[in-house]
């Protein structure tokens, strides 16, 4: 089975990004689901050597040089909606619009329309892990710190 980390809202703080792609290497990670707010195409670079799937945030202005960086290290980054397959598992990644409240609403229709294993969103910064019906939601929080004031994950 396919060990999966979840981070968003890395924000350019690169040493949380350091020291998440440290952490999730030695934690034999194989696949990264960011759910955007990368923000800068040089953040990306710190998780260079993982698989990454990522989607654009609301804050990720320079999607075509992210998009170039992205491809130069084979990770695969879109617009939201992101559809995936892991494990078997059919999983969607939103990042999330509008209030903390209409994204978390979006999640849950998302997780009660009964297609998915795994859906994962963002943009709240608040961390967020629970089953709705026989889908797992995850928010991992933001990595960047901002708001929550500590960088969270999820592995």
């Amino acid at each position: 089975m396919t060990r999966i980390a979840i981070i968003s809202d890395s924000h350019d703080r690169l040493e949380n990004i350091r020291r998440f792609a440290e952490r999730a290497r030695e934690e034999g990670v194989e696949a990264v689901i960011h759910a955007g707010d990368i923000i800068s195409p040089f953040a990306l670079r710190e998780l260079k050597g993982l698989k990454v799937y990522a989607v654009y945030g609301n804050n990720d202005g320079e999607k075509l040089l992210l998009g170039r960086a992205a491809a130069e290290m084979g990770f695969l980054i879109s617009e939201p909606p992101l559809f995936l397959s892991l494990n078997g598992r059919d999983v969607v990644v939103v990042h999330g619009a509008g209030t903390a409240s209409d994204t978390v609403r979006l999640a849950e229709a998302l997780a009660r329309s009964g297609m998915f294993h795994l859906v994962v969103y963002g943009h709240t910064h608040q961390l967020d892990v629970r089953k709705v019906g026989e889908t797992l939601v995850v928010n991992p929080g933001a990595l960047s710190g901002y708001l929550a004031g500590r960088a969270t994950f999820a592995i």
